[in-house]
């Protein structure tokens, strides 16, 4: 049995990011608590993309800031469930830290699983202006599920998955993560772009036609890490009439999940087939199209779309 600290030690990640990292698992152990607490009340709040809030949203929002200022190495910090990015006067800090505290709150009142997701950035003052591909150095997410799964990537260091155990520790559970280029599972999101894109209907009816398995939640972190687990599959998400450049947003979810596959030896690309590692950051709420999973599998459906 390993334990957190220990397996970043002899992975040779840096002081600095270790000790981000376990902040950050601090936090994911938190909202773990938090959550079989039953601290799940809908608010009559919105957060800053105008969807509605649970109270453990804005909770979980409070632990993990709390836990990135006691670092003293996040600089600045920006948070789905907040407007505006925040800075701290941190004397060791030039990172910034992004990350949407409760992905796929809406599936809470039904028992589904659900996560966090978290993109550490070498950014100095600002995200603006910086892509994943030049500036993540470490991405990782949480599943909040049966099991609490915590699932971290390095640069050029691998993806690894850690299981929080009973006396509240994080240990190893796998190791340097691989996605194999083909799959037979697809999670097909946002379907109702189909009625307007011929093509993205092409593309389900041809996955269906091919007798692939699909396995979709409704949650990108309970969906993306079935890929992750399976070691195969693709997950889409196109832009439709209502969310012209997608619903998912660049600084939150995507880059850092690309991130996380990249390492993983995957693939993550916009509906135009530009990776989303690649994409700059121009605003803090931008969003994005993703198509990500197997190599593959993204590169044949972006294709198709095309």
């Amino acid at each position: 049995m390993q334990f957190f600290n220990h397996f970043l030690r002899e992975k040779g990640v840096s002081a600095d990011i270790r000790s981000l990292l376990y902040h950050v698992a601090r936090a994911v152990k938190y909202i773990n608590f938090s959550l079989r607490a039953g601290n799940t009340q809908q608010l009559t709040t919105q957060n800053a993309s105008g969807e509605s809030q649970l109270k453990l949203d804005v909770l979980a929002d409070q632990i993990i800031t709390n836990e990135l200022q006691k670092s003293e190495l996040a600089h600045i910090i920006a948070s789905e469930e907040q407007e505006k990015v925040r800075k701290f006067a941190a004397p060791r800090g030039k990172y910034g830290v992004s990350f949407d505290p409760l992905d796929g709150s809406s599936l809470v009142d039904t028992n589904l699983a659900i996560g966090s997701i978290f993109g550490i950035w070498d950014c100095g003052e600002s995200f603006i202006g910086t892509t994943g591909r030049k500036n993540l150095v470490a991405s990782c997410y949480a599943v909040y599920g049966p099991r609490v799964t915590f699932v971290i990537a390095i640069k050029n260091k691998g993806t690894h998955e850690f299981e929080l155990n009973d006396v509240g520790e994080f240990t190893v559970t796998r190791e340097n993560i691989q996605l194999k280029p083909d799959s037979k599972y697809f999670a097909p999101g946002n379907l109702r772009a189909g009625k307007g894109n011929a093509r993205y209907l092409q593309l389900i009816q041809e996955w269906i036609l091919e007798g692939r398995t699909l396995r979709y939640s409704g949650g990108m972190v309970p969906d993306l890490n079935h890929i992750l687990c399976k070691e195969e599959g693709i997950f889409s998400y196109p832009h439709d009439q209502k969310y012209p450049q997608g619903k998912l947003r660049l600084l939150f979810e995507c880059a850092p999940f690309a991130f996380l596959f990249a390492e993983a030896g995957g693939s993550a690309l916009d509906q135009e087939g530009l990776p989303i590692l690649d994409i700059k950051v121009k605003e803090i709420h931008q969003r994005t199209s993703i198509f990500i999973g197997s190599k593959n599998e993204v590169e044949k459906a972006i294709k198709i779309l095309k």
